[in-house]
């Protein structure tokens, strides 16, 4: 049924879960996974800058985006075989809109067949706050969303 998987990491532990799913999903399907971390460098931007080891917040984002793709890929790598393992970091400079839009439309440029990634399950003020990078994704795509939620241990 689905020939290629795209699934959101983050290195969050619901990001976690939904890796672990994807994995499965791929397995079962004998289909392709890509890897996708949305490096956002206005994330870094509460840090003080005495703690950022960096030359910029670009350079930050880009280096935590590409440790997080690391160790999914070693993850992935260890139940696919690697022609069927991608990865790709995108940089949104923006909000949590343009990060999801950015995935959306890699997603539509790659074919996949399903994007698959982890929500926090926030609700109340923390959801107004934080927004939700789960619920834009799929406003905004056509294409099928497994949303994996948090088991409560994060």
């Amino acid at each position: 049924m689905y020939k290629h998987l795209l699934v959101a990491v983050d290195g969050s532990h619901t990001s976690e879960n939904a890796l672990d799913h994807a994995i499965g999903l791929a397995q079962g399907e004998n289909a392709e996974l890509t890897l996708v971390n949305v490096a956002n460098p206005t994330e870094y931007m509460a840090l003080a800058p005495e703690f950022l080891q960096h030359e910029s917040y670009e350079a930050a984002a880009l280096s935590e985006g590409n440790s997080v793709l690391d160790e999914a890929m070693k993850k992935a790598l260890a139940s696919l075989p690697a022609e069927k393992v991608h990865r790709h970091l995108l940089v949104a400079n923006k909000g949590v809109k343009e990060m999801a839009q950015l995935l959306v439309d890699y997603a539509d440029e790659q074919k996949t067949d399903i994007i698959i990634l982890g929500t926090h399950g926030r609700s109340g003020l923390m959801h107004l706050l934080m927004g939700s990078f789960a619920e834009t994704v799929m406003r905004e795509t056509n294409l099928p969303l497994l949303i994996i939620r948090s088991d409560g241990e994060a």
